[in-house]
């Protein structure tokens, strides 16, 4: 019954990310002067919360969310505030720590991390118009997702999320 309310909660929160990430307005070199939040809170968000929505069963019983929010290298420290809170809200708790930094917890053991999934991104490229971001999804050494996620800036000045692909498996 759990599976089944997890799965459904997945769906309905893709649908909804899904459906915002179309409809969102993100021009080119946002800054919300009073907050000073930047295009790439939510391009971010939208992206690593895509990686949560692929190949589920990884995301099963896990009480955190792990993110090394220092690969978020466009961002700012307002932004990945904003990434964090969304994330909690959302889904569970979240960690801004790197696999080295789970380790020194001790919450990365046998190549497995038993109570989350950690999330990473580990390359950004921006050209003209367009966004191409690779990063990873990873709960153990037989459960790894590695994603390319595509954004393109339309003629209106919007960045509208594309999709993301996942490109290995392990």
């Amino acid at each position: 019954m759990r599976k089944l309310i997890t799965f459904i909660l997945c769906f309905v929160i893709a649908i909804e990310i899904l459906g915002c990430s179309r409809s969102k307005v993100l021009p080119e070199n946002k800054m919300d002067g009073k907050e000073n939040q930047t295009k790439w809170a939510e391009i971010y968000q939208i992206t690593l919360n895509s990686y949560l929505e692929q190949d589920t069963a990884l995301n099963e019983n896990i009480d955190f969310i792990a993110i090394d929010l220092s690969t978020l290298e466009f961002a700012n420290d307002y932004d990945k505030n904003i990434i964090v809170i969304w994330f909690e809200k959302n889904h569970v708790s979240v960690k801004n720590i790197n696999l080295e930094g789970l380790k020194t917890e001790g919450l990365f053991d046998s190549m497995r991390i038993s109570d989350g999934v950690f999330l990473t991104i580990d390359n950004v490229t921006e050209m003209n118009k367009e966004i191409i971001i690779e990063g990873m999804k990873y709960r153990s050494a037989l459960g790894a997702n590695w994603f390319r996620t595509k954004w393109l800036l339309n003629n209106n000045g919007i960045w509208e999320f594309v999709e993301t692909v996942m490109t290995a498996i392990s």
